[in-house]
């Protein structure tokens, strides 16, 4: 009982944070709060731990989107290169995700303005690192084609 009220009051500090910082959540189902920031939408997973504030981007890349090897390339290049954030395969598809852990004493408007200039500029590396590799992969595309055509000749 008294977990489930402490559980409360730090969604509530939480909530109250993203208030202060002029956001407005809209509730997902069971799944958290949706909101937006300079054009991207980012989710607040609430969940019952109390000691971690999960923010994310949903679907920055889709399996469908290109090859496999492609979808891997990014999920790896991502997770081996920036420090707080990581890709998930959420249902084919890629998202980012930054988890803090909350030690009570926060300043968790600070604390959640951080976490989302973290997770822009995580995405924007991600866009350069989309963009690098389909690339990479033309040109080696390309390079298959000339080695292709000297066979023939």
């Amino acid at each position: 009982m008294y977990n489930d009220k402490l559980i409360e009051t730090m969604k509530e500090k939480i909530m109250e944070a993203f208030a202060e910082l002029g956001f407005q959540l809209e509730r997902m189902g069971d799944f958290g709060y949706g909101f937006s920031y300079e054009g991207t939408n980012f989710i607040y997973l609430s969940n019952d731990d109390d000691d971690f504030l999960n923010i994310s981007v949903p679907g920055i890349y889709d399996l469908e989107d290109g090859p496999p090897s492609t979808f891997i390339e990014l999920m790896n290049k991502i997770n081996s290169t920036l420090k707080y954030i990581k890709a998930y395969d959420l249902e084919q598809s890629i998202w980012l995700f930054y988890e803090r852990e909350l030690l009570g004493d926060e300043d968790l408007p600070k604390v959640i303005s951080r976490m989302i200039l973290h997770l822009e500029a995580g995405l924007m590396f991600s866009r350069k690192a989309m963009a690098e590799i389909k690339s990479n992969a033309e040109d080696n595309s390309e390079d298959d084609d000339i080695v292709e055509s000297d066979d023939k000749e």
